[in-house]
Formats: structure tokens, C-alpha cells, sequence
């Protein structure tokens, strides 16, 4: 994120208190603020040109009123959702956890797809019906919303499923 998309970013900030099920979270760093998010763990992608840190490091104390990294995050408005792969998978095999759950459909000789999206949780699970051996994706609620739009792009029809 450039400069001027952080700081509207910060504007509307809403304290990201979901709990970390994927490597890590994605993080708005100003280029003044990358040394203190790199001593407390964070890590830059190169390739994706944005900061992270890793799911260990949040609970992190930093100070010794039991501040932790998590905490800290929070305060300077930096938490912009899950980073990177899922770990814990079992976690959204049962209906325990509330999902609104879609239908993806395209021609006969194509996948169809049930999709979940997890909100309590910023993750969206695209489950193939039908066809092949085709994995379950579990996807970062960003990555799930970019998935979703090329598949409609790509010709698929959201269809409402009952859940």
C-alpha cells in the first residue's frame, strides 16, 4: 500500500480482533514505522510488496505492562486481515462455525463449486462437487473474494444455497 491508501486505511480502522488462522497477518506499515514491525517479527514479501507477521509473534510480550504484538497492531491501526495459508483446516470441516455458504455453477463439463464464506473468521472455503479430484481451497477472505471474481468473470453463476 502506497503512502496515502494507509492512512485513509487508518481513517475507518476497526480493532481486528479475529482470531489468527492462517501464517499470519497482512499489515499496513508506513515506511517510518518497518523497523519497529521488523523487531517485533513482522516480515516483508518481496513478491507481493507487503508486510506481515507471523501468527507466533502476536502473542509476543513487548513491554512489560503485557502489551503484546498483537496489542500493539492494533494501537497503530496496522491489521488488515489473515495473511498467507491456512493451519488449522479441521478448524471449518464441521458446522460449528457460522457460514454463508454459495453456489458457483457453470456448464455440465465444468467444476462446480460450493463456496463458504466465514466472516467471524476472514476465510471463504471453495469446495468442488462433482468432478475429479479437485481439492477444498481455503483461502484469506481477500484471496476468496479475488477466486470469486474470476470465476464469475470466467462465466460461473452464483447460485443460493441452503444452509
Amino acid at each position: 500500500m502506497k503512502t496515502k491508501e494507509i492512512h485513509t486505511f487508518r481513517k475507518t480502522y476497526v480493532k481486528y480482533e479475529k482470531e489468527c488462522v492462517f501464517d499470519g497477518y497482512k499489515l499496513a506499515v508506513l515506511f517510518d514505522e518497518k523497523n519497529d514491525v521488523k523487531r517485533y517479527g513482522g516480515r516483508w514479501n518481496q513478491e507481493e510488496r507487503i508486510w506481515w507477521m507471523p501468527a507466533s509473534k502476536l502473542v509476543d510480550q513487548i513491554h512489560d505492562n503485557g502489551t503484546l504484538v498483537r496489542d500493539w497492531l492494533n494501537d497503530n491501526k496496522m491489521i488488515m486481515g489473515q495473511y498467507g495459508k491456512i493451519n488449522n483446516r479441521e478448524r471449518f470441516t464441521n458446522d460449528n462455525d457460522h457460514f454463508t455458504e454459495y453456489g458457483l455453477h457453470k456448464s455440465n463439463n465444468d467444476p462446480q463449486y460450493k463456496v463458504q464464506f466465514f466472516y467471524n473468521h476472514d476465510v471463504a472455503k471453495f469446495i468442488p462437487t462433482g468432478m475429479g479430484d479437485l481439492d477444498t481451497e481455503y483461502l484469506t477472505r481477500e484471496d476468496g473474494q479475488k477466486r470469486w471474481d474470476e470465476c464469475i468473470s470466467n462465466g460461473y453463476n452464483r447460485v443460493e444455497e441452503n444452509s
